[in-house]
């Protein structure tokens, strides 16, 4: 299986110094594959708990039992050397394998605090790990930086709701919202958010809007101009997906940025990021 990159939400190497680009691209091509092992509707959960465990093996060392799921190798190994030559620990990449594997068991959140502190392993450890790539000191905004990532984490699965592993996506919405709106997760599958099940969505947009604003100061407190253009970049593209799903209905459709927004939100982003503002 072959993943390709998410033009909503993929790392962007090319913005990022030549000498850091292939670990970039390591990072980013591993956790596509990962996450494209735990949403695959095609292997049952077993085989999918089975691969994960495997890649978690597999960047444990050169001497670990390569993986068997086709064209997991070289990604695991191309990680390895990243790893090994940046001096980034794996803990955030074990903690994103930590938190699809929980998908694959079928976790769920029952509030919004849940969705979280659920987040702090499925998403934050992107940002982490990128922070500590760039040698950024985050210890002061790492709050932000969470705060972000989990935004864009929700934001994806909402977007993503048509998938056929919509069961997988289910966890993303926290039960307390569900139950305080008389409906279910079976709503979900709906043709059309409407009534009830729009104001669960709107509930959950409210929310990424409140982190948005949390992530908002996190480009002034990094260092390198290419790291916040990037943020930038992302920040942009998340508030143009909320505003998309204000006006569109995910149910009924995949909702997306356009090309042209995103390359609106690509100028905007190498611009305040350049300058700082």
């Amino acid at each position: 299986m072959r993943r390709r990159a998410d033009p909503d939400f993929s790392l962007m190497p090319w913005l990022f110094p030549a000498r850091l680009r292939p670990h970039v691209t390591a990072f980013g091509r591993f956790v596509r594959l990962a996450h494209g092992i735990a949403h695959n509707a095609f292997i049952s959960r077993e085989e999918r708990l089975h691969h994960l465990a495997a890649l978690d093996t597999a960047i444990g060392g050169d001497d670990a039992p390569p993986p068997e799921f086709p064209g997991a190798e070289p990604v695991c190994a191309a990680l390895r050397t990243s790893l090994r030559a940046s001096g980034v620990a794996d803990t955030h990449v074990r903690h994103i394998l930590q938190a699809l594997r929980r998908d694959v068991e079928g976790g769920a959140n029952r509030s919004w605090g849940d969705l979280l502190v659920y987040s702090q392993f499925a998403a934050a450890p992107i940002g982490r790990h990128m922070l500590d790539l760039m040698g950024e000191d985050s210890r002061t905004y790492r709050n932000a930086s969470d705060a972000l990532c989990a935004a864009l984490g929700i934001l994806k699965q909402l977007r993503d709701f048509r998938e056929p592993t919509l069961h997988d996506n289910r966890h993303w919405v926290p039960e307390s919202f569900l139950d305080d709106a008389f409906i279910t997760h079976e709503h979900l599958g709906a043709l059309k958010a409407k009534g009830q099940t729009r104001a669960v969505l709107d509930r959950i947009l409210d929310g990424i809007e409140q982190l948005l604003n949390a992530a908002e100061p996190l480009p002034r407190h990094v260092r390198s101009w290419r790291l916040r253009s990037h943020i930038r970049v992302v920040q942009c593209r998340a508030r143009g997906l909320v505003a998309c799903f204000r006006d569109e209905d995910p149910l009924g459709a995949r909702v997306g940025l356009t090309w042209r927004q995103r390359q609106v939100c690509l100028c905007a982003g190498l611009f305040r990021g350049t300058l700082n503002i």
